[in-house]
């Protein structure tokens, strides 16, 4: 949670690496059980340093870096060995990415497993007690006590890898160890981070633990020999009330917790001796994992109100901005009308007086005046396609896509177009049915000097969004130049080879965006191109 919320903020995404630096460095305050926090960029390169050391790494050799940007991402776990402290670190990298699925930039934090360990010994029973920390191969990450000789080594092969195997959860046994010494382990996987793929072990010598119960048994052995059937008696209570049901008790909590329940608890009563400690001491422990949690709860209700406000302002700004468009565009018609009419008066004038040069001159004033007037419809239809509430239901794209093409067909009569599955969308019928028309055109128009010109429309329906898409064999275009296709009034050919204003791409991307998806193209110069788009199952309207 500590990651998503970060990655929505906008602090994150300034261009001054002083700011972002400090601004994590007072998250890294609020959350003292990292050592640091910091951002990469896409290219590998350190941006963002909670500590604010000003050094600059490359990291895209490190393979949480690696697994974040891949296809098991965006969150990646590994635990590692700190390359100059040599201190157990949990390296939680996150990758954050724009709407358009783009890296803005990979989030890494690092968890300290030491300092982590060594503040849930103080609350841990004394005596003869060892506390671990292990990844799912054996090797040891942190042991106390002696954890400088046990740092590094592994336990593969021991009875005790095999306990962690067998109880991927959690988990508890008693086991003989050297010496004829027998300790009850008990296992739980990291609650902070499950996916971490580590595990906890906690041992206390049974020894200990029963020493208590053995003395007192003893006792009454000497003094009730001739009652045996009462100490027996007494026997069976100690070890089930002593013992067995405490460490049920243990057993219950943990697997609860475990299970996502935060607030359980093992609670009273605790009896007397080193279980009665370790019962307190996990109680703790579960404890301060639930007032984290609350602290990382508010710190994302602060960041999602930021964004909220944020939000609010850019849509402010995009109405305004929409507005201003559009009247611009309106206002634009009326010198343009005046313009187009004193030629063509002038045309029926003096027409018969002007020479070859002259009427060149007058036919291109002529068409340019068509040319602004087709700019300024289109001008208004891009302001228009981002004004207005939507009419969102489900509309059937395969129809949608039929009556497009019906009304395409005329104009490209050569065309073969081929309609595959398309699945249902949530959406405006009437936005949607622009975008069709869009990107079906632009694939006939471009594929048109093609022989044939084929066209192909598909899309497929996935767990998080449907996928829509239109291919062609047309010109195609220079991947290069990908970024400028959906920009207003931006071209990557000629109006001689092609006509067009260069706003049909620009509305699909605005249409697309208010319904909370995401549009893109590939391509290849005189191979073809590929316009897709995708939509979320339930839409929400962008500003």
């Amino acid at each position: 949670q500590l990651h998503y919320g970060l990655s929505r903020a906008r602090e994150l995404d300034l261009p001054d690496r002083a700011a972002c630096s400090a601004f994590l460095a007072d998250v890294l305050k609020v959350h003292p059980q990292y050592t640091g926090i910091l951002t990469i960029l896409p290219d590998g390169k350190l941006f963002c340093d909670s500590l604010r050391t000003g050094r600059e790494l490359l990291l895209t050799d490190r393979q949480y870096f690696k697994d974040a940007l891949g296809p098991n991402g965006p969150l990646a776990v590994e635990p590692v060995f700190g390359r100059l402290t040599g201190t157990a670190v949990l390296q939680i990298a996150y990758a954050a990415r724009d709407p358009a699925g783009k890296p803005r930039f990979v989030l890494l934090a690092s968890f300290n497993l030491e300092k982590y360990m060594r503040s849930r010994m103080t609350t841990m029973p004394s005596g003869e007690r060892v506390a671990a920390i292990v990844d799912t191969k054996g090797m040891v990450l942190t042991w106390h006590p002696n954890g400088d000789s046990m740092r590094g080594s592994s336990i593969a092969g021991t009875p005790l890898l095999q306990f962690l195997r067998e109880s991927p959860g959690t988990g508890m046994r008693d086991q003989l160890e050297g010496g004829g010494q027998a300790r009850s382990w008990v296992t739980s996987t990291l609650p902070e981070f499950p996916q971490a793929g580590v595990h906890v072990l906690l041992g206390v010598s049974e020894a200990s633990l029963l020493a208590a119960a053995n003395q007192r048994l003893g006792q009454a052995l000497a003094l009730l020999s001739v009652v045996w059937l009462l100490v027996f008696v007494g026997a069976w209570l100690l070890v089930e009330w002593g013992l067995r049901r405490p460490a049920t008790r243990i057993i219950n909590a943990a697997g609860r917790f475990g299970g996502g329940d935060y607030a359980a608890r093992i609670g009273k009563p605790y009896p007397l001796g080193e279980l009665g400690n370790l019962m307190i001491a996990l109680d703790h422990v579960f404890g301060l994992v639930e007032t984290q949690r609350e602290v990382i709860r508010k710190l994302n209700a602060d960041l999602e109100r930021r964004v909220a406000e944020r939000t609010a302002e850019l849509e402010t700004s995009n109405q305004d901005l929409e507005s201003f468009c559009y009247s611009v565009s309106h206002d634009l018609r009326a010198p343009l009308r005046a313009m187009d009419g004193y030629a063509l008066i002038f045309e029926e004038e003096y027409g018969d007086r002007l020479d070859d040069e002259g009427r060149r001159l007058l036919a291109v004033v002529h068409g340019e005046a068509r040319r602004m007037g087709q700019l300024i419809d289109d001008l208004l239809a891009f302001s228009r396609c981002g004004r207005g509430a939507m009419q969102v239901g489900v509309v059937d794209m395969a129809a949608l896509v039929r009556e497009a093409v019906a009304e395409l067909v005329p104009a490209y009569p050569a065309a073969r177009i081929e309609l595959g599955a398309l699945p249902n969308a949530l959406g405006d019928r009437a936005l949607l049915k622009q975008v069709w028309l869009n990107l079906i055109g632009n694939a006939c128009k471009y594929s048109a000097q093609s022989d044939p010109p084929r066209i192909e429309i598909g899309g497929r329906q996935g767990e998080l969004e449907n996928e829509f898409w239109v291919r062609d064999n047309g010109a195609g275009f220079d991947m290069r130049y990908a970024g400028k296709l959906f920009g207003v009034f931006e071209r990557l050919h000629g109006p001689s080879e092609f006509p067009g204003t260069g706003v049909g791409l620009a509305i699909v991307q605005r249409i697309v965006s208010r319904h909370g998806g995401r549009v893109w193209a590939d391509g290849k110069v005189n191979e073809g191109a590929t316009f897709s788009f995708a939509l979320p199952p339930k839409p929400e309207e962008q500003a």
